[in-house]
């Protein structure tokens, strides 16, 4: 079940310039506008919305844990009634029916929640959603048909991660309503909980509870959709973040990576069959690459796409020539090309007037008053 590789819904940080969603065969961006997939309008479809809810939650028993009578700490909040039987009677829900009814009726209607967040975080209760669901539970860390091909060792292995993370640390925050004042501080940012406000309790993190606008994972800060948390070592994080902890994820499909081998560059993990050039896929393992914002170029489309022209003699500065930059103009960094308009001394690490884009030794070589004095350094003209 894969998103159909045509040209779709139109991206909303590109507008126009994007003809519509082009999904590339294994990252998950746009191949017109390079932007990723859920920053496109993607219409409205209820029954995909909760999809990845039903497959984390395999049963209602691990949505609304069992309440513990030994933990004194849980009778301090009065569970609140949220439910809004119009609402949820329209619900058409895949399957675990009664599990998406069970979550909704605990967490997504309580406007009291909603209007007890921040002001600029209220909006992502409603019009945020969606693509907070896709970045903090993507479905290719919920389910392998998902994933673009998983060897059998690696199908184990994420099984066995799914099994651990459903047991171990999915949980649905809780709401309650503090009973007592002054005895309850929020775990995250330590401040006293006043009686009769709303506040956030995780099972998984005994003792502890939040205020609704401080239940947000440990890493990314972000709220957490649906108050779906994971625990580890205390602290709470959206599945992205929780899985990150445990595996590498490949930077290029954004899928874990749950194989022996892999390859680590530019301080991020690849599968290393998508280790590849961010322009033309070509694989980079073993060869030459450069790269630019994070992405690996092979060396051929760097000279074309991204390579500077030398001030000079007009031509580019490709990747095995080094070039040196200032103030917005490059220039080969060789004697040739870096020298004096006039006399054609070497500038290189030597001191140098600028003026009108021309390089001088000195005053006298200079034919116009009033330019400033720098000293060129060797430079790559792409790490500027």
């Amino acid at each position: 079940p894969h998103m159909a590789h045509t040209n779709g819904p139109r991206c909303l940080r590109c507008a126009d310039k994007c003809p519509g969603l082009d999904l590339h065969y294994f990252r998950k961006i746009c191949k017109n506008c390079r932007c990723l997939a859920e920053d496109h309008d993607m219409p409205s479809c209820q029954q995909r919305d909760y999809r990845p809810m039903s497959m984390l939650f395999q049963s209602c028993d691990s949505i609304l844990p069992p309440a513990d009578p030994k933990l004194d700490w849980g009778a301090k909040f009065q569970k609140l009634a949220i439910t809004d039987p119009g609402d949820l009677s329209q619900l058409k829900a895949p399957q675990n029916d009664v599990v998406l009814t069970k979550l909704i009726s605990e967490n997504m209607r309580s406007q009291k929640f909603i209007a007890m967040l921040p002001e600029d975080k209220q909006e992502f209760a409603s019009q945020l959603r969606r693509k907070q669901l896709q970045r903090q539970l993507p479905l290719h860390d919920l389910d392998p048909s998902f994933c673009n091909s998983l060897a059998t060792s690696e199908l184990v292995k994420f099984e066995k991660f799914a099994e651990r993370r459903r047991k171990k640390a999915a949980g649905i925050g809780q709401i309650g309503e503090v009973t007592s004042s002054g005895s309850i501080g929020c775990h995250n940012c330590q401040k006293k909980m006043e009686k009769g406000s709303p506040a956030v309790v995780a099972t998984k993190v005994v003792g502890e509870c939040w205020h609704p606008g401080c239940f947000v994972c440990f890493t990314c800060q972000q709220l957490l959709v649906d108050m779906i948390y994971f625990s580890k070592k205390g602290r709470i994080y959206c599945e992205r973040h929780y899985a990150d902890l445990l595996y590498p994820r490949c930077f290029a499909c954004d899928e874990i990576i749950f194989s022996r081998e892999y390859t680590q560059a530019e301080a991020h993990s690849w599968h290393v069959q998508h280790f590849c050039c961010w322009h033309c896929d070509a694989p980079l393992a073993g060869q030459r690459y450069i790269a630019k914002d994070n992405n690996p170029y092979c060396v051929n489309c760097f000279d074309k796409l991204i390579c500077k022209i030398c001030n000079t003699c007009q031509r580019p500065i490709t990747a095995d020539a080094p070039g040196t930059t200032h103030g917005g103009i490059h220039w080969h960094a060789c004697p040739h090309c870096f020298s004096c308009h006039s006399c054609g001394r070497n500038l290189l690490n030597q001191h140098f007037l600028l003026s009108d884009g021309k390089l001088y030794c000195g005053v006298s070589c200079q034919h116009r008053s009033g330019p400033a004095c720098y000293t060129a350094s060797i430079a790559r003209q792409f790490t500027q």
